[in-house]
């Protein structure tokens, strides 16, 4: 072995603190890199392999009284491949239980095996005959629903009885939510269930009509053009054309993948940057107190490339060791990763990977950015010359800070707190560099209590003061207002008010969204309006309220007009007004008069649903009326707890990242200043400082620069908040709540806590130094 490699083998020993400190960053960086990226990777392979396996479908088509021949007619056509028509409607699943209000989604398939969205079967068998169900899987785990089990329907208003024959999934409900406007799944509230097509036609008493088609094409880039030539072919059946990237349940999968891959690029870097810089001060400090050693091994003939070689692999072996336990580890973990997403998401080819190319990429991406970091810190190597480094170099020129002209203030400083001031201006690289580790502790510290805060803070927003309802019933068909009455006597209402709920389409020129358009009284009380500046908003008589995810989806403003299709009735469009743009977290809607859109699309008293306040148990007291389905906030209530156990598991994941990158910087900075100021140490113990008051010269050089970080990290925290939710925002939220001063502090206190801890390691640094041996060693 060489003799600078025995040497290298001592430096690394001699500087153990710091080595590990910029060791642990690096392998946290890529640790996340690799577990996040895996994961998404992980996602996105298996959702395809799925998706190929079942034969996924292309377009969905929801219509009405389609005929099967409808199959036939369309293959060949346009690009499509394949076509077929179901039956699918929403209706009661009977659990015997008064207080239950479950709803499952009954879709038709052929006897033995359907070609577009097959079934993976997971137990049981496909083939259905007469009575047989197949249930799928999340539902029947919520339930405890088994092979041979019975269970109840109500279809078309009669009580039907199923035997379960086979449990199953499906790629088309991967995250089972009953509609956009669900948010959240609840598996033990909705299902769907499957069956045999000429059955289900003959009970439900519609025989030989479909109501939905899946569609298959040739290739996925005739989507556009082939979902537009079904517009407007169908449109004699009120069809509503959804492509495979607008399926609800594909639409989430994807955001979901998206997040994490753009979680795996941002998160790792701020990590990796740190790191790097940490490496290149350490090494030039290293640098600088090995200056005569420098010196000598030139005089012997060693060359400046060997020299820069040499502590290039201190550099290099930090990123090699960095990578690789980092890529390990993020790939062990990042199964677990991947399998915490089964907990909502039914991907039953799910299949965890070793991806060995990700593995490379990361070693050798930590090696590069290690050893250029490196040679930044040792880049000085070159300028020394041996009999001048044979020296000691001359010291810096002394010069006033700008704090001892102010005398009035100067004249009243403490001498420790003077030794503190001028440490603290004469070593600017680390006074920086430290402010900026807290700044930035403190401001992913910020953006993660605003993500653990903000679920709940949107909940509550959307279900207390946006809309103020404790029952949304909905009807199955259009009926006369008249209806309202039967509830008036079933049940004591406090508050009841009507509802039209259509689907349109609104285009504003290019710009299109199919949304469910919602009409209200004029002086509704379920509803309060805000618009983006929490103004009040009023229903307008004419015109549409647009919610702000929506209006920035179609690029409108206030003003602007639109134009509302309906997908209920047969080639009914109007162009209509924004009035206003609402506030609002959750979901993506229109709002008008009841009156204007009954007027514009509808007859006269026509309702097809009402909100309900009330302290009765209404779901009970309204189980036996037909054709309705009722929604409690309390349901919703009780699938977000379940919602945010697992958000509230990653954030404090995240926390603990946050708080280690400050930690760890802190540390090996402080220890890395105390090594250096051994001799300044000692000699303050000559002049009678006790070890103590040493310590707390530290802790208040520290503190100071702790403050300046986290004034400085709120604005970045600020910033994050703004890119997160810019980011993350979809048709399901809007996450474009403010940060609250309660999140901001909760930040700063544990910010304070992971860089005390630091601090506080340090002091057995303080208490182990020889002082005398540090006297003995100082160059005279």
């Amino acid at each position: 072995m060489k003799k600078l490699d025995l040497r290298l083998f001592r430096m690394i020993k001699n500087t153990k603190g710091q080595y590990i400190a910029v060791l642990s960053i690096i392998i946290t960086g890529i640790f996340v890199f690799t577990a996040v990226n895996n994961s998404a990777v992980n996602l996105k392979d298996s959702i395809n392999d799925y998706y190929d396996a079942t034969n996924f479908a292309d377009i969905f088509i929801q219509g009405s009284n389609m005929s099967e021949s409808l199959e036939n007619q369309l293959i060949g056509s346009n690009g499509i491949k394949e076509a077929e028509a179901r039956l699918v409607f929403d209706t009661k699943f009977l659990t015997g239980n008064n207080d239950d209000n479950v709803n499952v989604r009954v879709v038709s398939v052929h006897q033995y095996e359907n070609k577009i969205n097959k079934l993976f079967m997971k137990n049981g068998k496909r083939t259905l005959t007469g009575r047989d169900i197949i249930v799928i899987e999340k539902f029947a785990e919520a339930r405890s629903i088994k092979l041979g089990d019975e269970i109840k329907l109500r279809i078309n208003g009669r009580e039907h009885k199923f035997n379960v024959s086979g449990i199953a999934t499906s790629a088309e409900y991967i995250y089972i939510m009953e509609n956009e406007q669900s948010l959240l799944p609840a598996p033990e509230k909705f299902g769907v269930v499957y069956v045999e097509e000429s059955y289900l036609q003959k009970i439900n008493g519609n025989k030989g009509g479909f109501n939905d088609i899946v569609i298959k094409l040739n290739t996925s880039d005739d989507t556009d053009r082939t979902a537009k030539y079904l517009e407007d072919t169908l449109d004699k059946y009120s069809a509503r054309v959804i492509k495979r990237a607008d399926q609800l349940s594909n639409n989430v999968m994807n955001q979901e993948i998206s997040g994490l891959e753009m979680m795996s690029q941002s998160i790792p870097f701020i990590f990796l940057l740190f790191a790097g810089v940490m490496l290149s001060v350490m090494l030039s400090r290293i640098v600088k107190k090995d200056r005569i050693s420098i010196g000598v091994l030139k005089a012997m003939g060693f060359t400046n490339d060997e020299i820069v070689m040499h502590y290039l692999k201190y550099a290099g072996s930090v990123g090699l060791i960095g990578g690789t336990a980092g890529s390990i580890i993020g790939t062990a973990l990042s199964g677990m990763m991947t399998n915490l997403y089964l907990m909502f998401f039914s991907i039953p080819m799910l299949v965890v990977q070793v991806y060995y190319r990700k593995i490379i990429i990361s070693i050798v991406l930590s090696f590069v950015f290690c050893v250029l970091a490196g040679f930044w810190g040792v880049k000085d190597i070159l300028r020394i010359n041996p009999a001048e480094a044979m020296k000691p170099e001359s010291p810096k020129k002394g010069k006033r800070i700008f704090i001892e002209k102010i005398k009035i203030i100067w004249n009243h400083v403490s001498f420790s707190w003077k030794l503190v001031l001028r440490n603290i201006f004469r070593e600017k690289k680390k006074f920086v560099f430290i402010g900026a580790a807290v700044a930035i502790t403190c401001g992913m510290m910020i953006m993660t209590m605003w993500m653990t805060d903000i679920m709940d803070l949107m909940f509550n927003r959307h279900y207390g003061e946006f809309i103020n309802v404790q029952y949304n019933i909905s009807f199955n068909e259009f009926k006369s207002e008249n209806t309202m009455k039967e509830f008036s006597k079933l049940i004591n209402v406090k508050e009841m008010e009507q509802r039209v709920e259509m689907p349109f389409e609104i285009k504003n020129g290019k710009d299109s969204k199919i949304v469910s358009v919602i009409g209200l009284k004029d002086s509704t009380k379920f509803y309060a309006f805000r618009d983006i500046n929490n103004n009040a908003l009023e229903l307008p008589q004419d015109g549409i309220l647009l919610s702000s995810n929506l209006a920035t989806e179609l690029n409108v403003d206030v003003g602007d007009e639109v134009i509302l299709k309906s997908l209920v009735k047969d080639d009914d469009h109007n162009y209509v007004y924004v009035k206003g743009i609402v506030n609002q977290a959750l979901g993506i809607n229109g709002y008008t008069n009841i009156d204007f859109l009954r007027g514009k699309f509808l007859d006269k008293g026509i309702i097809n649903g009402v909100y309900i306040n009330s302290d009765d148990n209404v779901t009970d007291k309204l189980k036996d009326i037909k054709d309705i389905t009722v929604l409690s906030q309390f349901d919703m209530k009780d699938a977000f707890s379940e919602f945010t156990a697992m958000t509230a598991a990653a954030m404090g994941t995240m926390v603990i990242f946050s708080g280690l990158l400050g930690f760890i910087i802190t540390y090996s900075m402080t220890l890395m200043s105390i090594n250096e100021r051994a001799l300044e140490f000692s000699s303050l113990r000559v002049m009678g400082f006790t070890k103590k008051e040493i310590f707390n010269m530290l802790i208040r050089e520290n503190m100071i620069m702790s403050v300046i970080g986290i004034i400085f990290g709120i604005p970045i925290g600020l910033w994050l908040v703004h890119y997160m939710g810019v980011s993350f925002t979809t048709d399901l939220y809007t996450m474009k709540e403010p940060v609250t001063i309660s999140g901001i502090a909760t930040s700063i206190v544990l910010t304070i806590v992971f860089i005390t801890l630091a601090q506080l390691m340090t002091y057995a640094k303080i208490h182990k130094l020889d002082f005398m041996q540090a006297l003995k060693n100082r160059v005279s």
